[in-house]
């Protein structure tokens, strides 16, 4: 009990000090990781949808030089309609990569919270991260953890994913708005978005 306290207080100290509310980087922690979830889970397979698509016809081994020749038929053999459609497919796949970047990231700083990180991790991908939905109790079990003092610790992990989070979009806002990749431009109100 009194280490829970403890961590409790911790956390609560933390997002006082960085100038947030805790009751709203929870509301904003889950609302967070659900959009993650969503999008992470639906474009997984579109993203491998669209490879395949890409790459149908070509027979060669080498990747590259698939995505070379696929690219070519594209460009001189493709209607505008499907140009178009991959295009926005295309340009979708890539934001959704920058938005699982930015969430790696910002779990990889939770990891490194003091004594729990690497637990948070472990719990914030079994809820929130992964293909599979886990049920209170299958994760509280593959954690080796009771179903209560999963739901504890799940509510500080998203506390302190959200509070990370926060951090990262203050750096990333300071020094490099906006963030580029790939050739296009998107800052960080398009990812909330």
């Amino acid at each position: 009990m009194r280490t829970e306290v403890s961590l409790e207080t911790r956390i609560k100290d933390q997002c006082a000090l960085a100038g947030y509310d805790y009751e709203y980087l929870y509301r904003f922690g889950k609302k967070l990781l659900k959009l993650y979830r969503d999008v992470s889970r639906n474009n997984t397979l579109d993203a491998e949808d669209i490879l395949e698509d890409i790459c149908s016809e070509s027979y060669e081994s080498d990747i590259s030089s698939q995505m070379s020749s696929a690219l070519t038929r594209l460009e001189f053999f493709a209607s505008e309609y499907t140009k178009n459609k991959f295009e926005s497919d295309i340009r979708r796949s890539l934001r959704t990569g920058w938005m699982v970047r930015v969430m790696d990231q910002v779990k990889m700083n939770v990891y490194t919270f003091d004594d729990y990180g690497p637990e948070f991790v472990s719990i914030l991908t079994l809820c929130y991260m992964s293909s599979f939905r886990f049920t209170g109790a299958e994760a509280a079990q593959e954690l080796g953890i009771s179903e209560q003092n999963l739901y504890k610790k799940k509510k500080y992990a998203v506390i302190l994913f959200a509070l990370e989070f926060e951090e990262y979009k203050r750096e990333i806002t300071a020094c490099c708005n906006p963030v580029r990749y790939t050739g296009e431009q998107m800052t960080l109100a398009d990812f909330m978005h």
